[in-house]
């Protein structure tokens, strides 16, 4: 069972997204375990890789300019586009906001879903993530109050519980557990790993139910945009790494197109606009079904 759920992850992803915008209260459930379940969902995807080599990668020119294209070349290239076709106000201040916010922690997890390694997608995400104050504050002061500011102490906290706290693990249990060891069992745990990455999309959407319910098309609006900026972020990334190779490609794409937006939300609040929240719970859906899109480009890649 749990290997055919990890076989079909990319699949059922997008239907528990869907299974969380029909049941709110199964979502809102889910939500409040959300914190404990990103952890172990770090620490999992983190002991599967080598922590020296995955630092070595972090400091590297590639990944740094992933991390500010991700971040601050997306932002200002859709607030231009944005702006150009009439975008003004709140839905401006939503979509850059949107735009700025670093990739999901679990985007090794993802990629790994796709059958690829998580060593890159983890670097690119911490590198973004470390770039993503900077840019949401530029935004902030630019199409927002001047007088806004980052609740960096949340900030901080975040980076310390779930990217510090399950590398440090990460090591130690690397260091007590012997190489061969590791290697024979790490593939059961990274199926396990799967099954805790389904939680997000199912307890994500109940955000976007409340939208839909005060205003259905408002929140249907809202979700053709977010998934026309799904597409924009995918491709726009897949297509400027497609040079350095297919996989870096859909690694690229799939690191872009998932977007932290818990993070985002929490250390900008009050500042983003009364749009931001309902815009980043209609991007959920079709955030989650990425991963079946790269899965799908991986497939005819190889087969052709």
């Amino acid at each position: 069972m749990l290997r055919f759920v990890a076989r079909h992850s990319t699949l059922i992803m997008p239907l528990c997204a869907v299974v969380g915008f029909i049941s709110p209260s199964l979502s809102n459930l889910i939500l409040a375990y959300l914190p404990e379940v990103l952890f172990f969902l770090m620490f999992f995807t983190l002991l599967g890789i080598d922590q020296h080599t995955l630092l070595k990668r972090i400091v590297s020119r590639y990944v740094w300019i992933f991390a500010v294209l991700q971040s601050a070349g997306m932002s200002l290239l859709l607030v231009v586009i944005a702006y150009l076709i009439g975008v003004r106000g709140d839905l401006l201040l939503a979509i850059a906001g949107l735009a700025a916010t670093a990739p999901l922690f679990g985007s090794g997890a993802l990629v790994n879903a796709v059958g690829f390694d998580a060593l890159l997608a983890m670097a690119k995400t911490i590198a973004a993530t470390l770039v993503m104050p900077a840019t949401l504050l530029i935004v902030l002061w630019v199409l927002g109050d001047t007088d806004a500011h980052l609740d960096l102490i949340t900030y901080i906290k975040r980076l310390l519980i779930y990217i510090v706290m399950p590398m440090l693990l990460a090591v130690v249990v690397r260091r007590l557990i012997a190489p061969a060891t590791l290697a024979r069992y790490y593939p059961k745990i990274a199926q396990f790993n799967i099954l805790l990455l389904l939680l997000f999309p199912l307890g994500l959407m109940a955000g976007f139910r409340q939208t839909f319910d005060n205003n259905p098309w408002e929140a249907l609006s809202l979700l053709a945009l977010s998934s026309g900026l799904a597409v924009f972020f995918y491709f726009g990334a897949y297509f400027v790494y497609r040079r350095f190779g297919y996989e870096n490609a859909i690694v690229a794409a799939i690191v872009c197109g998932g977007r932290n937006v818990l993070l985002a939300y929490t250390i900008t609040v009050p500042f983003m606009g009364a749009l931001f929240l309902p815009l980043l719970g209609a991007y959920q859906l079709p955030a989650f079904c990425l991963p079946l899109l790269g899965k799908y480009m991986v497939k005819r890649h190889r087969a052709g």
